[in-house]
C-alpha cells in the first residue's frame, strides 16, 4: 500500500472513530443515564384512565413531572373534570439527580439506571380541578407557533433538558428541549412550562377551596 493511501485509510479512520467519541462525552452520557431513570420511576403510562387529552411536562431542573389529564364531558369534548399528577424525586439528601447519580458513578463505574432507581423514590400527588381553571393557561399555550423543524441551535454551557407530550389518544407530539431561555419557538414552549409548573400550586389550591 503506498504512502498516500495509508495516510487516507487513517484519515479515514480517525473522521469514523470521532462522532462516537464526542457522542459518549461524560455529559452525553449522564444525560442518557438520567432519561432512563426518569422513564423508569416516571411512569405515568401506568394510568390508564379514559381521558380525553393528556398533557406531560419533565423538568429536568426539578427532577420531577406534571401530568395533566383532562377527562371528556358528555357529548365527548373538553370542559368536565381535569386532574393533575405531579411526580418529584426523593431520597437524593441535598442532591439532584445529576450529583447523584455522578456519586453512584465514582462508586460504582458499571452501575446501572436500573440499579439508582432502586434507590430513589418517588412522592406522587393527584389533584382533581375543573378544566375551567386551567384554560387560561391552556389559551396561552394554544398561542404558541412551534413547528416539527426546530431552530438548530448547540448548548455549550450549562443547561436544562424540558420534554412536553401531548396525547389526544390517537395522535400525539414529543418534543425534548434545551432551555437557553431565548425567544424562538420551542424557548416559549420552555417558557410557558415553566410558568405552568409555578402557577399550578396556585390553580389547584383555588380549586380545593372553591369546589
Amino acid at each position: 500500500m503506498s504512502l498516500r493511501m495509508r495516510l487516507a485509510s487513517v484519515l479515514l479512520a480517525s473522521f469514523l472513530i470521532a462522532p462516537s467519541t464526542v457522542a459518549q462525552s461524560s455529559g452525553d452520557v449522564l444525560g442518557d443515564m438520567k432519561s432512563r431513570i426518569y422513564d423508569i420511576l416516571f411512569r405515568s403510562d401506568a394510568d390508564t384512565s379514559f381521558f380525553f387529552t393528556k398533557m406531560t411536562l419533565r423538568f429536568d431542573d426539578s427532577d420531577s413531572q406534571l401530568v395533566v389529564l383532562i377527562y371528556p364531558a358528555y357529548p365527548v369534548h373538553p370542559g368536565g373534570q381535569a386532574e393533575v399528577i405531579s411526580y418529584t424525586i426523593t431520597g437524593m439528601g441535598n442532591d439532584n439527580l445529576s450529583q447523584f447519580i455522578s456519586k453512584a458513578v465514582a462508586q460504582n463505574p458499571n452501575v446501572t439506571a436500573e440499579e439508582i432507581a432502586a434507590k430513589l423514590r418517588v412522592k406522587v400527588k393527584r389533584s382533581p380541578i375543573k378544566y375551567e381553571v386551567l384554560s387560561r393557561s391552556f389559551d396561552d399555550l394554544r398561542a404558541i407557533e412551534i413547528s416539527p423543524l426546530l431552530v438548530s441551535r448547540v448548548a455549550v454551557d450549562e443547561y436544562s433538558q424540558y420534554e412536553f407530550w401531548y396525547n389526544t389518544g390517537q395522535e400525539s407530539v414529543h418534543y425534548k428541549l434545551v432551555g437557553l431561555f431565548k425567544n424562538e419557538p420551542q424557548d416559549r414552549l420552555i417558557k410557558w412550562m415553566i410558568r405552568f409548573r409555578t402557577s399550578i400550586s396556585g390553580l389547584v389550591g383555588a380549586a380545593s377551596v372553591n369546589p
